[in-house]
């Protein structure tokens, strides 16, 4: 498992040592697609961290300057969150598929954004309790470091259900503009 603090480090020296050149004032427009890892941090009884990862793909319109809008669909994939149930010890593992919305602002190669919509979760428990699954809101904030198509993002979301409670994500990652 990859400390919290390294994750952050790591993200925001690849994005400054892109972000060390010069590019066009928008960020990139089109498809694109990448991937990160990061920590998840369970909720109530499986108040725990996790390794997680991540891979995305969406398209970034760019109508206008300086204003990033687009779609976004990921897949992520959490490690074992540990916790106790009924003073048994148990485990859980949370995958979802989400569709988001983001806007942004790109400020040459670096950017901030913010992102929410739908996430379908599914959560295998081992141990006391039972599977659940379900839809529910997700969203997050982020920033951006882009150069030449490739762009580092260091970002934060949150998956909001009442279920299994919530789950706070930190992502550190990259995506390649087409």
């Amino acid at each position: 498992m990859i400390p919290l603090k390294v994750l952050i480090a790591a993200g925001l020296a690849g994005g400054l040592a892109m972000a060390a050149g010069t590019t066009q004032a928008g960020g990139d427009t089109g498809l694109y697609l990448g991937g990160g890892v990061g920590q998840m941090h369970g909720d109530g009884d499986f108040d725990d961290e996790a390794g997680l990862s991540k891979l995305m793909g969406g398209y970034n319109f760019g109508w206008l300057p300086f204003l990033d809008l687009g779609v976004e669909l990921a897949y992520v994939n959490g490690g074992e969150l540990d916790g106790e149930v009924n003073g048994r010890s148990a485990t859980r593992e949370v995958e979802s598929l989400q569709a988001q919305g983001v806007a942004g602002m790109s400020f040459g190669p670096m950017g901030v954004y913010a992102k929410a919509g739908m996430a379908d979760w599914d959560a295998e428990q081992r141990g006391p309790g039972s599977d659940r699954s379900g839809t529910d809101p997700v969203y997050g904030v982020g920033a951006s470091f882009g150069l030449f198509g490739l762009t580092g993002r260091l970002e934060y979301e949150r998956l909001d259900t009442d279920e299994i409670g919530n789950l706070d994500m930190v992502t550190a990652g990259a995506v390649y503009t087409f």
